[in-house]
């Protein structure tokens, strides 16, 4: 038997679906009702690799560095997006969590990215240390 992802849309309305019936593949008992999803069953696929990922490095976002190939900048606010989005938040601009998680990534470069703008030249050396200084002074 296939099994169904839980964040299906309705295909007339785009609405999620909501689980209606649960039933034991062992007796073939049926419980009919309406059934509540939690916050985890509603994230995306994606989402859900990134907190399979966290579990394994139980927390450890340098771990994760490695493990997703992104930077630690990216996945903290890819943290901070997963946790607006299990507690159902948007932000005060409108903006939902994916959206300002980008737009956190955007604005703080990670180290990678100064030193390219070093080696580029668009920076000086003293320039580049500020900012690599401050980068690890953030939490």
């Amino acid at each position: 038997m296939k099994l169904i992802d839980s964040n299906l849309a309705c295909p007339s309305c785009q609405a999620a679906l909501q689980p209606k019936v649960l039933a034991c593949p062992h007796c073939d008992i049926k419980v009919e009702g309406p059934f509540q999803l939690n916050e985890f069953a509603t994230l995306a696929q994606d989402d859900l690799h990134f907190l399979r990922i966290f579990v394994r490095c139980e927390g450890r976002i340098r771990d994760m560095e490695s493990a997703l190939g992104l930077s630690y900048p990216t996945i903290r606010a890819r943290l901070t997006a997963l946790k607006h989005k299990l507690a159902g938040e948007e932000g005060p601009d409108g903006k939902d969590a994916d959206a300002k998680a980008a737009e956190e990534v955007e604005a703080q470069p990670d180290a990678g990215q100064i030193l390219a703008q070093l080696q580029a030249g668009e920076i000086p050396f003293d320039e580049a240390m500020k900012r690599i200084k401050r980068l690890r002074a953030k939490p």
